[in-house]
């Protein structure tokens, strides 16, 4: 009897362990989708967790329906999620130089998921690089405005960017030299460049002389020009830089 009566102590004690187990938090940091949990990590371009970050979960299908998710201190998110198709984004604000930033971030897996199977989705804060579905780039462009009737055409025109500090993420930037190209919208440039703070100079690239530099329409020629990025429209995520040379 008393072997008996052991025996349902411990099945009863087993299961209590098994219940308490299965309620606990989605383990986020495995690939494994969980029904009904929408799970993922946000991290920077190092793979350093980015905590207090805010998940938007949107229904691709109910106007104006979302579920929101907070990261942790390790970068990690984890909610439920009712039945429907859904898709989590990330944007991340910052301030650089005195000026406000918003980022979007770089999703592993751009595809929407049902609730019904959950879906994990892993984000990194990228500053250059393609954005996923074809939505241009992660960078700023740098841009080349030259004045109609001008000696040389702007694809003659090589520009150096020197980052002057770290970029807006921390990170150590390096100096890009390039020919502008057509980067659309009929403009010339330098484009998807990581975010920060440059010295920028220009060359006739056929008669490799200086070009004096300035920022278009704004103060004098010089040798040189430091400055940041900007956005001319409230809540875009696009940046650039104009320069004009002669």
């Amino acid at each position: 009897m008393r072997s008996l009566t052991g025996l349902m102590i411990l099945v009863l004690a087993l299961g209590t362990m098994s219940c308490k187990k299965s309620d606990m938090p989605a383990n986020t940091s495995t690939g494994i989708n969980q029904k009904g949990i929408a799970k993922g990590r946000v991290t920077d371009s190092k793979g350093n967790p980015i905590a207090n970050v805010r998940v938007v979960i949107e229904n691709t299908v109910l106007y104006a329906s979302y579920v929101y998710a907070t990261t942790n201190n390790e970068g990690y998110y984890s909610t439920t999620v009712p039945n429907g198709s859904w898709k989590p984004s990330v944007q991340i604000e910052r301030q650089f130089a005195g000026v406000n930033y918003k980022f979007d971030l770089c999703v592993d897996n751009a595809d929407p998921f049902a609730g019904t199977e959950g879906g994990t989705r892993n984000f990194v804060w990228k500053l250059s690089g393609a954005c996923p579905e074809g939505n241009g780039y992660f960078g700023g462009n740098v841009l080349l405005y030259t004045e109609p009737g001008s000696e040389f055409n702007a694809s003659d025109v090589e520009l150096t960017l020197t980052p002057e500090g770290p970029l807006v993420d921390g990170a150590i930037g390096q100096p890009i030299v390039g020919q502008t190209i057509d980067v659309g919208g009929g403009e010339d440039g330098i484009p998807d460049v990581p975010l920060g703070k440059y010295k920028i100079t220009a060359v006739n690239k056929n008669t490799h002389k200086p070009l004096e530099i300035r920022l278009r329409n704004t103060g004098n020629y010089g040798s040189s020009i430091t400055t940041v990025f900007n956005s001319g429209f409230t809540g875009v995520t696009t940046y650039q830089i104009v320069v004009q040379v002669q």
